[in-house]
């Protein structure tokens, strides 16, 4: 693939890296604002959307960034926090934009109707009932299937990175019990055997998301990514 721009940015999923500003023509005719006029009055323009930021022909727009922002209020438990916020959001969206067109570039992984079906039961149990799953999508200004995309987006990234990554990592016998040995206060009374298990699960974990970093870190370089101020 060739090289374009490059901008510096952290490895991080939830860094920010230096993303240049989005301009009408930086962004190679991608347009700034989504326009909806109101039928009642053909006379009017209402701005209802804008686009924040850009991942090579791929928009991302401010009602998607408040939706995700909602979404994981509501899923991950993670409580309100400004511009901040949305800030790591925004950026934790365009990396999940960049997996996700590598792995449809790759085709290297891909999502079943049914595993989305059975994502939005995990959904609704989570949520309790039918009930909060209808106050979500109220909340969110979703439809259900809006929603499943969303989870299907989602779903396809989680399964490229186990694919792409998670296979060829690995966490040797002699590294867990290095760990062990090194954190025995983290296991008082406990036997290697005992805690192996969790010290791999941990240790592969920490590998898969380095990695993952590493991977994104590359994918950033290599990709036009263009974000807009979210003050406006």
């Amino acid at each position: 693939m060739k090289n374009k721009k490059k901008h510096p940015v952290s490895p991080s999923m939830g860094g920010g890296g230096k993303s240049k500003c989005l301009t009408a023509r930086g962004a190679a005719g991608v347009m700034l604002f989504l326009v909806l006029f109101l039928q009642a009055s053909p006379v009017r323009a209402v701005l209802i959307d804008r686009v924040v930021a850009a991942v090579n022909t791929e928009v991302i727009t401010w009602s998607e960034l408040l939706q995700a922002v909602g979404f994981n209020e509501v899923v991950g438990g993670k409580t309100h926090g400004g511009g901040e916020i949305a800030s790591q959001t925004l950026d934790g969206i365009i990396n999940r934009k960049l997996l996700h067109q590598e792995a449809r570039r790759l085709r290297f992984a891909d999502v079943s109707p049914d595993e989305v079906a059975a994502e939005v039961v995990k959904l609704k149990a989570s949520l309790g009932s039918e009930r909060g799953y209808a106050d979500l999508l109220a909340r969110l200004e979703m439809t259900g299937p809006e929603l499943s995309r969303m989870l299907e987006e989602r779903l396809l990234v989680e399964h490229f990175v186990e694919r792409k990554i998670g296979l060829i990592v690995r966490v040797s016998h002699s590294e867990a019990l290095a760990y062990f040995e090194g954190h025995r206060e983290a296991f008082p009374g406990k036997r290697f055997t005992e805690v192996q298990k969790e010290i791999e699960g941990a240790l592969l974990a920490h590998k898969i998301n380095t990695e993952v970093d590493g991977y994104l870190a590359d994918l950033r370089s290599r990709a036009e990514i263009r974000v807009n101020p979210l003050e406006q």
